[in-house]
């Protein structure tokens, strides 16, 4: 039986993901042992839903269309540069998104959490905090150079309207995930 790995997420438009693609080139002369993310594969990743079987995803389908009648579309705002868990020893690094009108983030993931849980899936424990995965950290090592670019040359802030909602799939390879649409769901 086929397994659709897949995940509920935000595309940016191509020149968000340009001005992303130029700040991290600054960043990456700062960092020795750290996998940058491809940029053309970035997104705001909602809810991820794992390895499903086929019938569980066409059940997820269906589900998201309760989204199209339930949510206008609305402006985020990508607004700052951040690591998880922290700046000192960080193993995420990322940057930071607040939507327009506030809540509307918030309120988009909690009711793909109830709607999902619904069907089975788990809720998730940990806080929403909403940004786009720059890189990860894989060996512990000082960042005193980058934070004091980051201080003298703070991202500078690149907002956009969410008009939809996608359904992705995503490919494990060698060189990285690789994400397909399943499937769009307009605001």
């Amino acid at each position: 039986m086929e397994e659709i790995r897949s995940f509920v997420a935000i595309e940016l438009p191509e020149a968000v993901k340009e001005q992303i693609e130029a700040y991290q080139k600054k960043l990456k002369r700062f960092t020795r042992h750290v996998r940058w993310v491809q940029v053309p594969s970035l997104h705001v990743t909602l809810k991820f839903l794992g390895n499903q079987p086929a019938e569980m995803v066409e059940r997820v389908q269906e589900n998201l269309l309760t989204l199209q009648d339930a949510f206008q579309p609305f402006t985020v705002t990508i607004n700052h540069f951040g690591a998880f868990p922290g700046k000192r020893n960080p193993r995420v690094l990322w940057l930071g998104i607040k939507s327009e009108p506030l809540e509307a983030l918030f309120d988009l993931f909690h009711f793909l959490e109830n709607n999902l849980h619904g069907l089975g899936f788990p809720k998730e424990t940990r806080r929403f905090s909403p940004h786009l995965t720059l890189a990860r950290v894989k060996a512990p090592e000082r960042f005193d150079a980058l934070w004091d670019f980051v201080r003298e040359h703070p991202f500078e802030p690149s907002s956009f309207k969410v008009n939809e909602i996608v359904l992705m799939r995503s490919f494990l390879k060698p060189q990285g995930a690789e994400y397909r649409p399943i499937r769009k769901y307009q605001l």
